[in-house]
């Protein structure tokens, strides 16, 4: 096929030198060699025989990083010289007579040291990338699950868990950038993973964190970032990124992104839910919690169903149904392979009832994210049923943003209900003044601070035709973190309705009863 996309070491050829270049004669590295440009106090050189995790634990000949805002520079300055390390990687100067290498930004530096050091692991791996303003978790997620079912161990990093290939866990630690995303890549190489599928972050893009990576395959999902300031583009620093017989793979729906790729002179595959693609995917049915999608490439089209369900959603399966077919995989056997994802927490994640109305937990927080997840919701509603949303704001968001999240829940819900976090009811009325600037009738939201509380009432007051959306309440930290939110906010739900279910029975058993007319004759 003319799109299939090869990953081999040999594809990849360094502009500089290699990882052996910077060693010594006597097998040590040396910093001069990987950083001719930087500075050095207190020596000439440092040369080290491997980097230390912490100065704690490091071991003489050594290097040492020292991060500003986050090392004591007293503390680690008198382990350094005690543990006899050989020297200190530094943004700063520090006042000891070890030898520093400065250099402008640790992270940076780190990454790169870590790149040579390891022989560049993404070039020993297909290196797949997944960035953009909405869908990058689930879009990364059904790419993995397409891989693994493949036959190809599959490596993962993403906002609800991580995979080295063998071992899958919940990070209790932020997406890694930089030099810890660049010795993960090593780690999953040295397991045996012959993919990765890395969830990219804008802002880690913007500050360069991944420079010293090549992405074979970059998907962008959603809308292109906004660009709000004078500074660097992140969508332009990870396409800088792309091999040069790498693809990207973007969104037909939206044509300002096919202009920049086109005057970029990138090799791009198309998906799109609205207009003509190389694949696309056309939504057929939505009810009950399922959805039957009909995807098509060129003459062959295969249904599928999901529990995924919305627009957005089927966007997703699209973008992972195009690495499939530039992996030169027949469409029916992809869209198989997807419908095994069944479930993802915190995104569309559906909690049926027959006796009380569903509820859809939805992490989303953006204007964009949240539409999309209300528009899907609305579909989802049972006929005469009415939509209610729940959702948590972030205080600290811009007011512009937070006006633009009042008008959409206005929009499609019948029943808005606008609350927050605990941590955040001391900030909760200011907010509220701003979500509440972007609503034509200020009557229909209810304002509760309390977000259980807000759950519980939308549960006690809605039918069992309704439809409740839970949106936001979930911090955007480390995958540990957002999972536990999750729950409780699932933990919220189930006992609401089992109070409700309580109250409504001692109702039914309280009210007066009407006795039967027995006539005297």
């Amino acid at each position: 096929m003319r799109h299939a996309v090869q990953a081999s070491s040999s594809s990849y050829t360094p502009s500089s030198y290699s990882a052996a270049d910077s060693k010594t004669t006597g097998g040590s590295t040396s910093l001069r060699r990987v950083f001719p440009q930087a500075k050095f106090f207190a020596g000439e050189d440092v040369h080290f025989e491997s980097i230390a995790e912490d100065v704690e634990s490091a071991e003489a000949g050594q290097l040492v990083v020292y991060r500003i805002g986050q090392d004591n520079p007293t503390e680690l300055i008198a382990a350094a010289m005690a543990r006899g390390v050989a020297g200190i990687l530094t943004e700063q100067i520090l006042p000891c007579p070890v030898t520093q290498c400065i250099v402008g930004d640790v992270n940076l530096a780190m990454a790169d040291l870590q790149s040579r050091l390891l022989d560049r692991p993404d070039r020993k791996v297909l290196t797949v990338g997944v960035y953009g303003s909405a869908g990058k978790t689930t879009t990364s997620l059904l790419v993995a699950q397409l891989l693994r079912s493949i036959g190809l161990r599959t490596a993962y990093q993403t906002d609800l868990g991580e995979s080295d290939g063998i071992v899958q866990s919940t990070s209790s630690r932020d997406l890694p950038v930089a030099g810890e995303l660049v010795q993960w890549l090593g780690e999953a190489s040295d397991a045996g993973a012959r993919t990765a599928v890395i969830e990219l972050s804008d802002d880690a893009a913007k500050c360069g964190y991944y420079d010293s990576i090549e992405f074979d395959l970059l998907l962008i999902t959603g809308s292109p970032v906004a660009e709000n300031d004078f500074g660097p583009s992140g969508l332009q620093s990870v396409l800088d990124r792309v091999t040069a017989a790498g693809v990207v793979i973007t969104s037909a729906d939206q044509p300002h992104m096919l202009r920049m790729l086109q005057d970029q002179e990138c090799r791009r595959f198309t998906y799109g839910v609205r207009k003509p693609a190389d694949v696309t995917a056309k939504l057929i049915e939505q009810e009950c919690g399922m959805s039957t999608l009909m995807v098509t490439h060129e003459s062959v089209s295969a249904a599928m169903e999901t529990t995924l369900c919305g627009a957005a959603m089927a966007a997703n399966h699209a973008a992972a149904t195009a690495v499939g077919i530039l992996l030169n995989q027949p469409l029916e056997e992809i869209v198989e392979h997807l419908s095994g994802l069944r479930s993802v927490p915190g995104r569309m994640q559906v909690l049926s009832s027959f006796e009380s109305a569903d509820v859809i937990v939805d992490s989303a927080r953006t204007p964009e994210q949240v539409a999309a997840t209300l528009r899907a919701a609305r579909a989802m509603k049972q006929p005469g049923g009415r939509l209610w949303c729940v959702m948590a704001i972030d205080p600290e968001s811009d007011p512009v943003q937070l006006a633009l999240l009042g008008g959409h829940a206005e929009r499609f819900t019948d029943q808005p209900i606008v609350t927050c976090v605990k941590q955040s009811k001391d900030h909760f009325l200011r907010a509220s003044h701003a979500v509440l600037d972007g609503v034509k009738k200020c009557a229909l939201m209810r304002l509760v601070a309390d977000q259980k509380r807000a759950i519980e009432w939308a549960i006690s007051e809605s039918s069992a035709r309704d439809c409740v959306v839970i949106l936001g309440g979930v911090d955007r930290g480390h995958a540990q973190d957002q999972r536990s939110q999750i729950e409780r906010l699932t933990q919220w739900v189930e006992s609401s309705r089992k109070q409700d279910k309580i109250e409504s029975k001692v109702r039914v058993e309280g009210a007066p009863k009407i006795l039967p007319f027995v006539s005297k004759s």
